[in-house]
């Protein structure tokens, strides 16, 4: 094949050695972090990216403490329990006893979920809701949000530390 151009095959790397990832910017690898210093977690699957999760990578950069972490955490759990979404059914549809009113019924922790994210929703307020809606439930970065809520970065810095502080005494963490 004359008058093509050689074909360069990409480089391998290994890890730490700052190739980019699929947003652009280089992992960013951490030993695995002990649960508040209680020897619970091993790190026996080696080093973590913290750059794939914001709420990791804020409290490796002191941006956050343990407290306001744990509540994001446990705001993350709720919120992926009182996700409603489809599921199956065991309704044959022959009127035999899996066949009741046809109408699922939601299990009851999952309306305990919705219960304490209603009642953590109500308790950070409107706009604290929103920062940790997009920050902590949806994984956007910090200046991603502050973009989108149309504040400067440095506020919504400000902000997010506020509302996971009333959201950590909601949970009684702090």
């Amino acid at each position: 094949m004359d008058g093509l151009p050689p074909v360069n095959k990409p480089k391998r790397y290994a890890i730490g050695c700052g190739a980019p990832g699929h947003d652009g910017n280089p992992p960013e690898f951490r030993e695995a972090r002990d649960i508040a210093g209680r020897g619970k977690r091993e790190s026996v699957l080696g080093p973590q990216n913290i750059r794939v999760d914001h709420l990791e990578w804020l409290l490796a950069h002191k941006r956050i403490d343990l407290a306001q972490h744990a509540a994001g955490r446990r705001l993350q759990h709720d919120c992926e329990l009182a996700t409603i979404g489809g599921y199956a059914s065991l309704d044959g549809g022959s009127g035999g006893p899996a066949s009741g009113s046809g109408v699922n019924r939601l299990p009851d922790v999952k309306c305990d979920a919705i219960t304490r994210v209603n009642a953590a929703r109500g308790h950070v307020g409107g706009k604290g809701w929103r920062i940790l809606e997009l920050i902590v439930v949806q994984n956007v970065s910090l200046t991603d949000a502050a973009a989108r809520m149309r504040e400067s970065r440095h506020r919504m810095q400000l902000a997010l530390s506020v509302a996971l502080d009333a959201l950590a005494s909601h949970y009684r963490l702090a």
